[in-house]
This record gives structure tokens, sequence and C-alpha cells, in this order.
């Protein structure tokens, strides 16, 4: 029987938890069961973690003139050039990483491979999409995979059909810490041995919060708190907008280092807590990151933190309220929680590539 020929495609092949996932699986998965190749709409650096009996394809992100006339004249560049992987590679399945490549669902249908949508997103996502590219998707893949319950939920109550769960994961082998960097990275902050570090890291987006910064370091003030914030600075108003309002606030210390991709887990492993301050989020990656390091967990009910989080990990209240939220922070400060680091390190491991790579090839297996 011949093996089956999956082809990824993704976005940007980029640092996000979604494409970062399909990064570890691709380095993971069983090559006796499956044949797997990645296309990716933009180029990113994922690219240059992909191994090497991986092919890859790279859509067209900038037109030629040349593209720019076809696109015009009813001729998408990116449709006609996944028609040429697709009849150099022979996929049998086509597996779309989040939303986004759900426009080629009709191509997709057009050329007779079977379709996998693997979402990462909840509904302040969906904006995104016309209401006809979201029924059909949800209604017309052969698969659906959510990454946590609460997004399998989601597309159930929005009529979807064939839907598996397979959780979102890390490979906790890549989380090497430099204690000689922590330091440095302290000491170059100024940090203050009573000082208690709550670190942060998203897209500084409405969804992940960002413009709530402000809010929580008001309502911190006169603890010993501080906060780190790290991640992708966007050239928005948003942006703008919470930066300047940190600069006259008279609240706790509150640092945005923008990426930090060399240093990343040299900066989770300074923290003494972890704060997910999202109003929705899938399963983020970097709260399993966190508890891997034994990093006490706080945050809004968004999603799939409330799947996560079990006892002597942290608190999630049942609130949007900041204050609420930093009244958890207090507790965790001040020791008035059973907190346990081993609680957390377990939890983690259950996330691990290693543990979940089976239960997504158990899905792939039976398409």
């Amino acid at each position: 029987m011949p093996t089956p020929k999956i082809l990824i495609i993704t976005p940007y092949a980029g640092r996000t938890g979604s494409e970062m996932m399909i990064g570890y699986l691709l380095n993971r998965f069983d090559r006796k069961r499956f044949q797997m190749a990645l296309c990716t709409l933009q180029p990113g650096e994922l690219l240059n973690d992909i191994p090497k009996d991986v092919p890859t394809f790279t859509a067209p992100s900038h037109f030629s003139i040349i593209q720019k006339l076809q696109n015009k004249f009813g001729e998408n560049p990116i449709t006609s050039y996944l028609k040429k992987v697709q009849k150099a590679y022979q996929a049998d399945v086509w597996y779309f990483n989040t939303l986004v490549p759900s426009f080629l669902l009709p191509l997709a249908q057009e050329l007779g491979v079977k379709i996998v949508t693997h979402f990462h997103e909840l509904p302040m996502e969906y904006l995104a999409l016309k209401a006809d590219v979201f029924r059909n998707i949800i209604t017309q893949s052969d698969l659906i995979i959510g990454c946590s319950e609460v997004v399998c939920q989601r597309i159930r109550e929005a009529g979807g059909q064939r839907i598996e769960l397979c959780h979102s994961l890390i490979d906790q082998s890549r989380i090497q810490v430099n204690p000689t960097r922590v330091e440095e990275l302290k000491a170059d902050l100024k940090i203050k041995p009573d000082e208690f570090v709550w670190v942060m890291s998203g897209q500084a987006t409405y969804r992940k919060g960002f413009d709530l910064l402000p809010d929580f370091a008001t309502e911190l003030q006169g603890t010993r708190a501080r906060i780190i914030w790290l991640g992708q600075l966007l050239d928005d108003g948003l942006v703008e907008y919470t930066r300047q309002k940190l600069k006259h606030n008279t609240g706790i210390r509150v640092d945005v280092m923008g990426i930090q991709r060399e240093d990343y887990y040299a900066y989770l492993s300074l923290a003494n807590g972890f704060l997910l301050t999202s109003r929705e989020d899938p399963f983020p990656l970097v709260m399993i990151e966190a508890a891997t390091l034994a990093k006490p967990i706080v945050a809004f009910p968004s999603g799939g933190v409330i799947e996560f989080v079990q006892e002597g990990m942290g608190e999630v209240p049942d609130s949007w309220n900041v204050r609420d939220v930093v009244t958890s922070m207090k507790k965790v400060m001040n020791n008035q929680l059973a907190l346990s680091e081993v609680a957390s390190q377990n939890r983690a491991r259950q996330f691990d590539v290693s543990a979940i790579v089976s239960r997504w090839e158990t899905l792939m297996a039976q398409l």
C-alpha cells in the first residue's frame, strides 16, 4: 500500500505557536507511515528548521507585473503555483494549518485531494473570513482538528463536522537555559532581589491584551511586582497608544522588550510567574513553556488555559476584570496558593511532541 502523501499549507512559516507546532511535528513524524511536504504562502524563518527530507515550497508573495495582470484577469498566482506543486508532489491530502489557507479549499476540491483544516483560532479571528468561506471550511473539510477542547466546541456550535481534538504541543528538548545568561539579564534589567517578575510573551495586539498593561501596572501599584512583555511590536496605533500610556504610568515598572529570540528562554526562566493577558487564546504554547520551567500561571479565562492549568499550577479566575486577575497575582506573590513545581512540569510533559505526535499520526491515518 502506498505511503500517504500530505502537503501542509501554512501561512508565513514564522514563529507563531501554530507554525512552531507544525515545525515540531515535521521533525518527529513517523517516516514509515507518511510522506510530508510543506508549502508556505510567505517565506519565513521556520523554513530553516524543516528537516532536509521534507520538501518545501514557497508560494509567490510579491507578484511580478505579469502575475499582477494574471490576478486582475482572474488567474490567482498562488492558486496557479499550488496547481504546479500538486502536479509535482501528487499529495493525497492538503493540510491547512490555520484558517489563512482556507481560500484554497475550492482548488483542493477541484484537484480531488482530501482536506484537513487545523483550527488554531477562536471566534475573534473568524472576522478575517467571509461568511461563505468559513461555512465551507467547517462543513466540507474531510477532517477538522482543534488545538484545544474549547476550539472544538466553538466549531461544533457553528455546525462544523468531522472534528477531532489534538492539543497544541512544544518540543521540551529545545528549552535550554543558560543560568549565567539569566543572571546577566537580571543585572541588565536591574531586577532587585525582592522584586517579583511576571513575564508575558505574545504579539502586541488587542487579542493578546497588550493594551491592558497600563491597567495591570496601576492595579499593582505598591506591590513588589514587575512585568516584562516579550513579542513582536506592531507598527500600529494600539501599540503606540499603550507605550505612551505606560510612559506616564505611576504604577509598577513594565518593560516592553520586543522579540527576544536568542534570549527567549532565559527571559522566561528569570520570571517568578507567567501572566497571560489574552482576551482570547486557543492553547498558547508559551503557557506550556512556562509550566516546563515551573512558573506559576495567572490568566484571564481566555480559552485553552482553562483546560491546561490544574491544581498547584496557579490560578485562572472566572473574571475578565483586571482587578480580579491582580488579586490572583497577589496570592501567588504572597504565597497564598499551594503551588507545586512538580505539578507544573508533569502537566507540561503531557504536551511535549513525544506525547502528542502519536495522536496526530492516528488522525492522519484515518483519512
